[in-house]
């Protein structure tokens, strides 16, 4: 595609409406396929694509879409109109690919209730029992799943791709961690397999209850006084910021690559003493923004209580 179409077409996704017309007109005399393409794929990256524009190549995007991406396209939870006709199409197909759609739906609320209201007859029973579970109707899910063995089920599907939003939905539910495959040491286990943010929602779901020694109670207590939706924003901040990629050398093996970006995206039980350890020294030599401080200091705590103070922590931030 040559230079001219492709600034056009990346105009035109940015929301230029000179852009969007003259496409529009290209796209009405069917220049060149490799142009729509290019035009649906553009839209397909935006969450609000020019209604207009996307009327106008929205068939050719559904048509070509091959298996995965029709499967991510239904997926979609940010108001992009390409989530409806694929889900439409999901739901026609049923079977695995409608399966696999609904396992997706923790954590997506409007994903969730559409999979509730189209495809629960239509799915396994513990895939319904989740949705219940994952659309709040937690009086409905206990009924048909009291011992946890559907969520157990859920839990080991190879088709659950993010099992912390999952989790977070049984902690607001107050469904026992231990009645399902993984989890262990009771309501902390359950919190150790979740990002930060998600941790800090679990443990207000959680409410009050006696803790199992001194480190868990420690470990509510840093949670339950940070604000979810603060630590969210934090870790954009931190993302935005790019702190740069530490490596560190470890004995006996290839070095380490740790970046601060990715840990509150990772469940706090899989971070390790080296990821310790730069973070230790990032928030030591390093000044970023008080929200990002907070964010990474919270985590730096988690980590303490989880490693204790004899570990070797390692690595120089560069």
């Amino acid at each position: 595609m040559n230079a001219t179409w492709r600034r056009l077409v990346e105009d035109a996704a940015a929301g230029d409406r000179a852009a969007g017309l003259t496409l529009q007109w290209l796209l009405d005399k069917r220049v060149s396929a490799e142009l729509t393409e290019a035009v649906w794929r553009a839209l397909l990256a935006v969450p609000s694509p020019d209604p207009a524009l996307w009327a106008a190549v929205r068939a050719d995007c559904l048509a070509a879409l091959d298996d995965h991406e029709l499967l991510t396209a239904a997926a979609r939870d940010d108001g992009h109109p390409v989530a409806a006709p694929a889900r439409q199409r999901v739901l026609e197909r049923g079977g695995a690919d409608l399966e696999a759609l609904c396992l997706r739906a923790a954590g997506r609320p409007g994903l969730a209730a559409w999979c509730a209201q189209h495809a629960s007859e239509a799915v396994r029973p513990p895939v319904a029992a989740m949705l219940l579970l994952v659309t709040g109707q937690a009086e409905q899910y206990h009924a048909v799943d009291p011992d946890g063995s559907a969520l157990r089920a859920v839990l080991e599907s190879p088709g659950l791709q993010d099992r912390g939003p999952l989790l977070a939905a049984m902690a607001a539910a107050g469904v026992e961690p231990v009645l399902v495959a993984g989890a262990d040491s009771g309501r902390a286990g359950l919190v150790w397999r979740l990002p930060v943010a998600q941790a800090a929602d679990a443990v207000l779901g959680l409410g009050a209850g006696p803790p199992h020694g001194s480190t868990e109670a420690r470990l509510f207590e840093l949670l339950a006084a940070a604000d979810p939706g603060r630590l969210d924003r934090a870790t954009f901040a931190l993302i935005r910021l790019g702190p740069p990629v530490a490596v560190v050398p470890l004995p006996g093996g290839p070095p380490r690559v740790v970046d601060l970006c990715e840990l509150p995206e990772r469940p706090l039980g899989e971070l390790t003493p080296v990821e310790l350890g730069v973070l230790e020294r990032y928030l030591t030599g390093s000044h970023p923004p008080a929200d990002v401080r907070e964010l990474l200091e919270l985590l730096r705590d988690c980590l303490r209580l989880r490693f204790g103070d004899g570990i070797a922590l390692g690595g120089e931030w560069p």
